[in-house]
């Protein structure tokens, strides 16, 4: 049998060179898309887990800022009620003072009443008098 010759060159010719570098171009752009993937899905990981540690961060501050502010109203409307209360019964005090004073001026008013009918009639005995002691 005879040898088969190779016919490949054993020198690098400018296509070879560039076939080859087109080669090894490909499966760099190969792994280079396959890493952005892999550094996107990464990324997108990473920003799912800060998004929900700042999520959970944010829904427990406006938790305890309602919290806070809830206690806060409570207390005022206790102290708002107290305070109303308070007034209820002052009011209450000055309509029953009130009501001792009204009484009070309408005994006055019926005393001054007589007053004035003895004054006419003192005033009529008088007239009266005069005219029978002329």
């Amino acid at each position: 049998m005879k040898k088969q010759k190779n016919t490949m060159p054993n020198y690098v010719t400018k296509e070879i060179l560039k076939k080859e570098l087109s080669k090894w171009e490909k499966r760099l752009n190969t792994k280079i898309e396959g890493g952005d993937q892999r550094l996107d899905a990464k990324i997108d990981g990473v920003e799912e887990r800060l998004d929900a540690k700042i999520d959970a961060k944010v829904d427990s501050a406006v938790q305890s800022t309602k919290d806070y502010t809830n206690s806060r109203f409570t207390q005022l409307d206790t102290k708002v009620d107290g305070l109303a209360q308070k007034m209820e019964t002052r009011f209450d005090k000055f309509d029953h003072y009130f009501e001792e004073l009204v009484g009070m001026v309408g005994q006055q008013n019926k005393k001054i009443d007589t007053s004035l009918e003895r004054l006419e009639n003192h005033e009529e005995r008088i007239t009266k008098l005069e005219i029978h002691s002329v």
